[in-house]
């Protein structure tokens, strides 16, 4: 049975991937799928040890299962102060979106922010080490 952290960082990657854009194909109407879904990239990274190629500065991943591990594998490095990022454990969820979505790529951050939390049920305040206690 998983722990209940894990069930966190499930959820604030569900979130965080809805917010994104990842949307699945509607074979009905020809709609063939969010570029995230296309690329298996659920949370838009842009670099992982894990890709397979790379599409217009965004990872590639060779099947869904890999995109999500990889994003997985990308929030907890995070989460334990392991990347370029400045982000560790004592960071919140405030402070990992204003990084991984920040203004000055053209985003609405606080409005990213408002709904992964929406989505997630979680607070901005969270610490990043709880998604991994």
């Amino acid at each position: 049975m998983a722990k209940y952290t894990e069930f966190k960082i499930w959820r604030l990657m569900y979130a965080m991937a809805a917010v994104e854009g990842w949307a699945l194909p509607e074979p009905a109407t020809g709609y063939p799928g969010s570029a995230s879904f296309r690329r298996n990239n659920p949370g838009n990274l842009r670099a992982s040890p894990l890709l397979h190629t790379t599409d217009n500065n965004f990872a590639v991943f060779i099947d869904e299962f890999t995109g999500w591990a990889a994003f997985k594998y990308d929030l907890t490095q995070k989460a334990k102060g392991n990347t370029v990022t400045g982000l560790t454990g004592e960071s919140t969820l405030r402070d990992l979106i204003f990084k991984w979505a920040p203004p000055s790529d053209n985003n609405d951050s606080e409005k990213y922010l408002q709904r992964v939390l929406q989505y997630s049920g979680m607070s901005e305040g969270t610490k990043l080490k709880e998604l991994l206690d």
